[in-house]
């Protein structure tokens, strides 16, 4: 949430996401807690309710989410907070990596393609 009254754009949010890994983890994590709980729980899209992850990308969104949350398959934090650059990343979400690139890669492209939603959480019109 923005605290020196900026309005973001999507131009310049999806900017920051492009060159900032944390803002991209962050990101991840602010859908996550967009979805609703039964989605987080199947790791699907069940709502067509423009909230959180689109169908193409909840199992991985929310599986990168856990992670970096230090959370298990039941969304219990039991783990330490992880990130996506971590080492062991690539070998435990490398599968929801596409065409060669890496996790983050991945989570980068999540994040642009939800980044109205990050846009509106930046400026406090939506709560994660």
């Amino acid at each position: 949430m923005s605290t020196d009254n900026h309005v973001y754009t999507r131009d310049e949010i999806n900017e920051i996401l492009k060159t900032n890994d944390i803002a991209v983890m962050r990101a991840i994590v602010h859908l996550f807690r967009l979805q609703t709980a039964d989605e987080v729980a199947s790791t699907r899209t069940k709502h067509q309710n423009a909230m959180g992850f689109c169908a193409a990308d909840a199992k991985a969104g929310t599986r990168m989410a856990r992670w970096l949350l230090g959370m298990n398959d039941n969304n219990v934090q039991r783990y330490p907070m992880k990130d996506l650059r971590h080492p062991l990343a690539a070998r435990v979400l490398g599968r929801y990596a596409q065409n060669g690139g890496t996790v983050m890669d991945r989570a980068r492209k999540i994040a642009l393609k939800h980044s109205a939603q990050i846009v509106a959480i930046a400026n406090g019109d939506l709560q994660s």
